[in-house]
C-alpha cells in the first residue's frame, strides 16, 4: 500500500462533513485500499465513512494520525479502536493510525462505519482504509 501513496495522482478525494447524520452519502465515502485525500476545515470535528461487507479487523493509516478521533457506528455509538504505529515501509508518510475489529450486526448489505476526524488546523489529511496491516513484517 505504501507504493500507492508514491504514485502521482493516485488519490481519491473525499469531502468531510461536520454532521454524522449526513456522513453516509457518496461524497463522504472512502473506498477501501485506495489512498484518500480529505481537506480538513479549521477547528471543526468532521466525519467521513467507509463501508464493510464482512466481519473482521480493519486498519486506517494516516499521514497525521492525531486527526483520527475514532470510529463510530451510524447511530453514533463508538467502535473500540486501537492506535497503530507508523508503517515501517513508509513511516515518513503513514505515521500511524487506528485498527478495530468490526462486526456487521443486524444490517443487510454494506455496513457504514464513520471515521471521526478531530478538530485542528486546516490541513489535508491523506489516509487509507484496509483489511491488511501495513506494519506487519512478513
Amino acid at each position: 500500500m505504501c507504493e500507492q501513496f508514491a504514485i502521482e495522482g493516485a488519490i481519491y478525494n473525499v469531502i468531510p462533513t461536520a454532521e454524522l447524520s449526513i456522513d453516509f452519502s457518496p461524497v463522504h465515502h472512502a473506498p477501501r485500499n485506495i489512498p484518500i485525500s480529505v481537506v480538513l476545515p479549521n477547528n471543526v470535528k468532521t466525519f467521513i465513512h467507509f463501508p464493510i461487507v464482512e466481519v473482521g479487523r480493519y486498519f486506517i493509516y494516516a499521514t497525521d494520525p492525531t486527526r483520527l478521533g475514532g470510529l463510530k457506528e451510524k447511530n453514533g455509538e463508538p467502535i473500540e479502536a486501537s492506535r497503530l504505529e507508523a508503517a515501517p515501509s513508509c513511516a515518513d508518510v503513514l505515521t500511524g493510525g487506528l485498527s478495530a475489529d468490526i462486526e456487521l450486526g443486524d444490517v443487510t448489505g454494506p455496513k457504514p462505519v464513520a471515521i471521526e476526524l478531530s478538530a485542528g488546523n486546516a490541513s489535508t489529511l491523506r489516509l487509507i482504509v484496509s483489511r491488511t496491516p501495513i506494519n506487519v513484517v512478513r
